[in-house]
């Protein structure tokens, strides 16, 4: 049976502004630029610093918001924030501030969201290729035996043993 782990996962629903923010807290990490020594690296956003990337460009935008304030919209105790708030948290994560308030763009952005990550953890080749296959039809379930067949091609083409997951030989000839 195919490993159907790498199959994309489900999305949580987006149908609240806690939720889409939320997402983005869980799913955009902090750039290498953006860490402390001490920090972990790929360890998730806080309020303060949110607020802060906010706060930093004041001058410029004329908007401030507290880390308080961005932890009540994420539980949604505060579920209408004024429009600059929106703009300068989708502009603190680098997203399109549609994200926040239509559907159709926050399914899009988590999706790219979603691609991004894997782009980071896997070789962008394989990346390319599931795009590819799933844009011509193809389940997880098919592509994944597809990543299957062409690292045992790439193990035979380069005189290693294939990796024995299967019994089905191995033509060589």
């Amino acid at each position: 049976m195919v490993d159907d782990r790498h199959a994309q996962q489900e999305m949580p629903p987006l149908d609240t502004l806690a939720a889409r923010l939320e997402y983005l807290f869980d799913k955009i990490r902090p750039t290498p630029d953006e860490l402390n020594d001490s920090d972990e690296p790929g360890r998730r956003y806080t309020n303060r610093e949110i607020a802060d990337k906010i706060n930093e460009v004041a001058a410029e935008t004329g908007v401030t918001i507290s880390a308080a304030y961005i932890g009540e919209l994420r539980r949604g105790v505060a579920s209408d924030p004024r429009t600059s708030h929106v703009r300068a948290l989708a502009a603190a994560f680098g997203v399109n501030s549609g994200y926040f308030v239509d559907d159709a763009a926050a399914r899009r952005i988590a999706d790219q969201i979603t691609l991004l990550n894997e782009l980071r953890r896997m070789d962008v080749k394989q990346v390319a290729l599931r795009q590819v296959l799933a844009d011509n039809g193809l389940s997880a379930t098919d592509t994944r035996l597809i990543e299957q067949m062409v690292a045992r091609l790439r193990a035979v083409a380069a005189g290693v043993a294939p990796n024995t997951t299967s019994s089905a030989p191995v033509d060589r000839g």
